[in-house]
C-alpha cells in the first residue's frame, strides 16, 4: 500500500508587492505607465521561517541524518506581503 504524503512544513501561498523597472530605457514621464507601478506576485511553497522582518518560503525540502536541507527559497520582506492563506 503506497504511503500518504504529507507536507513537511506548512504550505501557504503569499500574494506580496515586488518593485519592477519604471523606465527600462531613456523615457519621458508621460511614457511611463501608472500600473507598470505595481506588480502583484503570487508564490507558493513551503513557510520555513517569519519574523518582524521576512517571511521565507522554500519549494523542496529534503531530510538527511544531519539535517533538512531547502531548496528554492525565496525572503520576501513582511511590508510588501498583502495577503497570505495556508494551502496545506
Amino acid at each position: 500500500m503506497p504511503r500518504r504524503v504529507e507536507p513537511r512544513h506548512p504550505v501557504w501561498i503569499v500574494e506580496w508587492l515586488d518593485a519592477s523597472d519604471a523606465f527600462p530605457s531613456w523615457s519621458t514621464l508621460a511614457g511611463m505607465k501608472r500600473s507598470d507601478r505595481r506588480q502583484l506576485v503570487q508564490s507558493v511553497g513551503y513557510l520555513v521561517a517569519e519574523d518582524d522582518e521576512f517571511l521565507t518560503l522554500a519549494t523542496s525540502c529534503v531530510d538527511s541524518e544531519d539535517a533538512e536541507h531547502y531548496g528554492g527559497g525565496i525572503h520576501i520582506p513582511v511590508s510588501l506581503v498583502r495577503s497570505k492563506k495556508r494551502l496545506a
